[in-house]
């Protein structure tokens, strides 16, 4: 593969000036390069014609010594080792520089939002990494919004939305991981702004929601932070006018011009923009409109020329190219099909408008390319380009060359298209782009890039070749070779002055390796070779060079990395060989079911010790439900333990009463009034509004169970009246109705839930049908299943279960009846027979589960959760859990509950307490 600048003939400055001619020998090149003044070298100015000198050379003679000399001056000088990898998201963003040599690419988090985003810089000529932001707060920018990235004139800064709502400024060639400043103006406004850069880097209009007619102000960004109300009477931030022309208030009525788009001209006079269906242009010095123009509504972007003279929109059927400065009409072509792509090209100063008919336009033509003057003049260039989905996004399938002759075009059928334009426009060559692409850009030396969610594509348009190819969060099977009982170390290297996010990196779809910044590689002995097509050395986090003209460190495992002189590995050697053997040893998934259900109850238990006090309402009412199903099996001691891990006193009481209720029915009156031990009082300092029907119920319900009648009715004339129709109602109601039918007053806790007025939530009502189930009401179940409100409404009669919640239930207990019972009522608008084999199923293989077939469904679920990107791990995971507790597969649980996050209720402790549900009940709802 070439790794060439494809410019002209170098132009050396007066310290490359010993270099021979292009047709010296080799041995003189390195003689000449030995005597180079080093210490005077610049590597913008010099690196760009030596690496083109080098590139002819290879071409000539193959790596010579003079390419391994000046590989290790410039890495002696501070050339760091980069991969291209590290994205835990999709790409959200891309922008090219002013001089098409640098391409910005970020993404938004992954599973880990607090893990944040990256912004890469590649350059482009040589199609490769040479600067990464990792950790960006919230990720960049936001899926479905465009333009969140944008460089300043000069191409020396960026400027991008993050966090949300937040937009900062950052040097890409800098030394440092730090912004230079932001603002965050918008009142906490839950998506990211409109914003335009300034074209000297130093400060951004940021739209926001200031109560102007024109939102927005001018913030700066050269230092920062600025936050919304505590530094907006700062001198440095300017606001837009107040007011609109007249003739623009009166379309918009009462409303705030909404900006959909923004770009500040370059020479800082304007800020062109776009919203609403309007088009526009305010003067940056006076705040006000100067003028504006109805364009289509339907998001065709317009856009402007080059040199910012003229701006093209879309207006019903029209196509319209106006004066940017005035507003005042160029061309105007009726009867125009659409468009729904507008872009300016420029050939000897001559703009040219490419507008993109696409397939589904208002006047059924044929989809294609029209090339126009500002005339309006113009010549179709036959080819249906595909068509981005969504306005915001970034993508483009036009991309003019820098010359304004060629241009390409991003296919439907998924090919780049390049042509050479003019009045009989022919088409060069044909590339195949990658994947789902949505993006093309040109960029300098004659570079194409195409851009997918997962990838980026560049070729060599002189030659068709494709210099660079990579593709995104891509996970081959097997450890990572950093990692250590599942954490990969490498993630861990900040103190090292090792990028943040890790030097693992996968080298193709199955196969993972390490580059660290110095030059260390761990790579299996087989892929030496493609190393070259991923890495590149960074020199001052601008120029790549190639890692074939110099030596890398490549060594086969992390034991032998950790080996190695100053290894950043080091201090794990010895874990890393202890490692290295257990995977020799290591099974298949799913491992030996061994684990027992105590082993998962305290699991369970454990989970709640890295939540902060913010989840104990979660924990508390998940560990009163395990201490329910703990009393139901009989087990008075474990229910008591799971009781005193209840964090808030309210709960714990709650759960006291209903352990004692249950163990009193079951005839263990004793360790029922061991458990139901505290004082009334202690019961009244716990009360408020919000929970007097919860616990008076409970209580009552534990008084009844023991046999104190008298208690038992103030305590349940006390849960009844505390029902109140605003507050919970249904909740409540069923809370009661629990309690009733637990101590055995049926009839009282029927007349409860048949004055309900409102269907209660399903976080209630599915599991108060699961236990009328599990505990075998049938009459009950049935009763409830077919509840209509007495005085039911057309809006109303529909009853609790319309939806699949019980079907889910039932199909779990392996009830199929059930299942046809709920049909009769609700089911002939469904087709619920693939439940029906489900809880079919479930009933015949209830004593013998886990099944061969069980355990081949979860070694295939995990083989794809293998090669599921690491960042985009969560959700399947958490399926993959639930399927092996469906299945009654205990150890597979616990093997894959660790790898959730632990500091979220959501993640380890709340699938560890569904888990439970399913493997003693089989319905993933809590057990009442």
């Amino acid at each position: 593969m070439e790794f060439l600048d494809n410019a002209d003939a170098p132009h050396y400055s007066d310290v490359l000036s010993p270099l021979p001619s292009v047709d010296a020998d080799p041995e003189a090149i390195l003689a000449a390069l030995h005597e180079v003044d080093w210490s005077a070298f610049t590597p913008a100015r010099d690196l760009p014609p030596l690496r083109a000198r080098l590139a002819e050379l290879e071409q000539r003679s193959g790596v010579t010594h003079a390419h391994r000399f000046v590989t290790e001056r410039l890495v002696a000088s501070g050339a760091v080792l980069r991969h291209p990898d590290g994205h835990p998201a999709e790409i959200s963003g891309f922008a090219l520089s002013p001089d098409g040599r640098h391409l910005a690419v970020g993404s938004w988090c992954g599973d880990d939002y607090e893990a944040g985003g990256i912004l890469q810089i590649w350059e482009v000529p040589t199609a490769r990494c040479v600067n990464t932001l990792y950790g960006i707060e919230g990720g960049v920018g936001w899926p479905d919004h465009g333009h969140m990235i944008q460089w300043s004139a000069d191409g020396q800064r960026i400027a991008f939305a993050f966090d949300t709502n937040v937009v900062g400024s950052w040097d890409p060639f800098g030394p440092s991981t730090d912004l230079l400043g932001h603002a965050n103006v918008t009142d906490g406004y839950s998506r990211p702004p409109t914003f335009a850069f300034a074209p000297d880097g130093t400060r951004a209009h940021i739209t926001m929601w200031s109560g102007r007619a024109v939102p927005g102000c001018i913030a700066p960004l050269a230092e920062g932070p600025l936050y919304f109300n505590d530094d907006l009477d700062n001198p440095n931030v300017a606001f837009l006018a107040e007011d609109l022309p007249a003739a623009v208030s009166d379309l918009m009525g009462d409303e705030q011009l909404a900006l959909e788009r923004a770009v500040w001209s370059r020479d800082g006079a304007r800020l062109l923009g776009y919203g609403d269906g309007l088009v526009f242009a305010i003067d940056v010095v006076t705040g006000r409109m100067s003028w504006f123009a109805e364009a289509d509504s339907r998001g065709t972007i317009p856009a402007w020329s080059p040199d910012e003279r003229l701006v093209a929109y879309q207006t019903d059927s029209r196509l319209v190219i106006a004066d940017a400065a005035t507003g005042r009409r160029v061309t105007t072509l009726p009867n125009h099909p659409g468009a729904s792509e507008l872009s300016w090209g420029s050939h000897d100063g001559v703009a040219q408008l490419a507008v993109v008919v696409p397939e589904d336009n208002d006047a059924d033509a044929t989809p294609r390319v029209v090339i126009y003057d500002e005339s309006g003049t113009g010549y179709g260039v036959e080819m249906a380009l595909k068509e981005v989905s969504r306005a915001e996004l970034d993508g483009a399938t036009w991309a003019w060359a820098p010359d304004g002759l060629h241009a390409a075009g991003l296919t439907e059928t998924g090919q780049i298209e390049v042509w050479s334009l003019g009045k009989a426009p022919d088409r060069l060559s044909v590339v195949e782009s990658p994947e789902n692409a949505y993006g093309l850009l040109w960029g300098a030396d004659g570079v194409l890039v195409a851009v997918g969610p997962n990838a980026l594509r560049f070729v060599q348009t002189a030659s068709g070749e494709t210099i660079g190819d990579f593709a995104f969060m891509r996970a081959p099977g097997g450890s990572r070779p950093l990692e250590i009982d599942g954490e990969d170390i490498g993630e861990n290297l900040r103190d090292s002055g090792e990028p943040a996010a890790g030097p693992t990196f996968a080298l193709d779809d199955e196969t993972w390796a390490v580059a660290f910044e110095s030059g260390l590689v761990i790579a299996p002995s087989d892929r030496h070779d493609a190393l070259d097509g991923a890495l590149a050395w960074a020199v001052e986090r601008r120029f790549a060079w190639p890692v074939r003209w110099g030596e890398l460190l490549i060594v086969p495992d992390a034991t032998t990395a950790a080996r190695q002189v100053d290894s950043p590995l080091a201090e794990y050697a010895e874990q890393f060989q202890r490692q290295s053997a257990l995977e020799t040893v290591a099974g298949q998934w799913p491992p030996p079911d061994t684990a027992t259900l105590d082993d998962l109850f305290q699991f369970a238990r454990s989970a709640r010790a890295a939540l902060h006090s913010g989840w104990d309402h979660h924990v508390s009412e998940n560990l009163r439900y395990a201490a329910r199903l703990r009393a139901r099996r009989g087990e008075a001691v474990e229910a008591t333990e799971l009781l005193e891990s209840i964090p808030t006193q309210v709960d714990y009481l709650r759960g006291c009463a209903d352990v004692a209720m249950i163990l009193a029915a079951a005839g263990q009156a004793d360790r029922a009034r061991e458990v139901f031990s505290f004082t009334e009082q202690d019961v009244e300092d716990e009360l408020d509004r919000y929970n007097v029907a919860f616990v008076a119920s409970a209580v009552g319900g534990a008084h009844a169970a023991l046999g104190d009648t008298s208690r038992a009715d103030a305590w349940f004339d006390r849960a009844r009246a505390a029902i109140e129709p605003e507050t919970n109602s249904g909740e409540h109601r069923l809370s009661v109705a629990w309690a009733l039918i637990e101590c055995g007053r049926v009839d009282d806790a029927r007349a409860v839930w048949q004055a309900a007025a409102e269907t209660p939530s399903t976080f209630y009502s599915t599991p108060f049908l699961a236990y009328l189930v599990r505990t075998g009401r049938e009459d009950l179940t049935r009763e409830v299943l077919t509840f209509r409100y007495p005085t039911a409404e057309e809006w109303q009669a529909e009853g609790w279960f319309d939806g699949w919640e019980a079907v889910e239930v039932f199909a779990g207990f392996g009830r199929a009846d059930l299942i046809h019972s709920w049909a009769e009522v609700y089911g002939s608008r469904y087709a619920y027979e693939e439940l029906v084999e489900r809880a079919e199923a479930n009933a015949r293989t209830a004593d013998s589960r886990p099944t061969a077939a069980d355990l081949d469904a979860l070694a295939d679920a995990y083989a794809a959760l293998q090669k599921t990107p690491r960042t985009r791990r969560e959700r399947p995971t958490e399926l993959l859990i639930l399927q092996a507790a469906r299945c009654g597969h205990i150890s597979a649980v616990l093997d894959l509950l660790p790898t959730l996050r632990a500091d979220d209720f959501n993640g380890r402790a709340s699938h560890a307490f569904r888990a439970l549900w399913l493997v003693t009940t089989g319905a993933d709802v809590q057990t009442w």
